[in-house]
């Protein structure tokens, strides 16, 4: 089964599910830039050269809307180190 024909739960994916395999571009690849600063899916796509034709592009506007929020609350202190996906 393929990333787009599965609906994957990216709070509890691990770090090494791929997101764009043919660019071999996984879930802590995104995490990454996240954490780096870049918090829009244009400038994670950008960061990470991914095309939206690429397979798996479509994915990243989700992913980014479950780390964002859970990195800037861990930046912030406000997770009481319980934050979770």
């Amino acid at each position: 089964m393929s990333v787009t024909e599965a609906k994957i739960d990216w709070g509890r994916a691990p770090a090494d599910t791929p997101v764009c395999p043919e660019k071999e571009i996984y879930l802590r690849d995104i995490v990454q830039t996240i954490l780096d600063g870049y918090e829009t899916p244009e400038l994670v796509m950008e960061e990470l050269e991914i095309s939206p034709s690429d397979v798996g592009a479509d994915q990243v506007p989700e992913i980014l809307n479950i780390f964002v929020p859970v990195i800037a609350a861990w930046r912030s202190g406000s997770c009481g180190g319980s934050c979770g996906g």
